[in-house]
């Protein structure tokens, strides 16, 4: 009897499935500012009263973010008949010169995009970088690895301290011992990527800006952050 019980649970569970209770009716998105909802359900391939109990998840995932700019952080069905997306929008965080062509990356140094001209410089410009591979949407590959684990490093602490506005170049020719121009004209050592927060946060000290202000050319050494120090040419 209680074999047959089971059965027949079983049965009525997969006519069930197949019924419009399981049907999907809404499909939400969130965390979308620049990408219109409508795009990003068209581009997930997921289709109204499709049976939500036979959606693929990672298809969708990976369908999305066949756009660089979205990373789906989660998709979760909220039974019986909603999808909920959560996507998060990619932001770009530096600029790779290569050839007669430039590319923009994210803080992980994903290539989101490649372009031929920059009409505006937003963001910082990578110097030092010697490029192997490429692929739009994937990480950048260098011809010396450590060089994109330094930069990412790097890019993470601008982004986290806002100073995208603040850093005109970025040189990596030795990842050991990074320098930076500073969009007023300031040439900064950073040293090795160790302690880039408390290194970067010394940019928007207003007592750093009064020890520079004036002098026309110098270095900023910050590779020691807790004893920042100004050598200018004439020193």
């Amino acid at each position: 009897m209680l074999v047959i019980l089971m059965l027949l649970l079983a049965i009525t569970g997969l006519v069930y499935i197949g019924t419009e209770s399981f049907e999907i009716q809404e499909i939400t998105i969130i965390g979308n500012e620049k990408f219109q909802k409508d795009d990003i359900i068209k581009r997930s391939g997921i289709s109204y009263n499709q049976n939500i109990l036979k959606l693929d998840k990672g298809l969708v995932k990976d369908r999305i973010e066949t756009e660089p700019y979205l990373e789906v952080v989660s998709i979760k069905s909220n039974y019986p008949d909603e999808v909920i997306i959560t996507i998060r929008e990619k932001e770009a965080a530096a600029i790779i010169p290569y050839l007669n062509s430039y590319f923009i990356i994210d803080v992980d140094c994903n290539i989101m995009e490649i372009t031929d001209k920059l009409d505006d410089v937003q963001y910082p410009l990578i110097q030092g970088v010697q490029v192997n591979s490429f692929v739009v949407g994937k990480k950048l590959v260098a011809e010396e690895e450590y060089q994109v684990k330094v930069l990412s490093r790097i890019l993470e602490s601008i982004e986290l301290l806002e100073l995208e506005n603040q850093i005109s170049e970025i040189m990596l020719d030795d990842p050991d011992d990074v320098k930076m121009l500073l969009t007023d004209g300031i040439r900064t050592r950073i040293g090795q990527a160790i302690e880039v927060d408390e290194k970067l946060l010394w940019i928007k000290s207003d007592k750093i800006k009064e020890v520079c202000k004036g002098i026309a050319r110098g270095i900023l050494d910050l590779s020691t952050p807790s004893q920042p120090v100004f050598y200018s040419d004439e020193s």
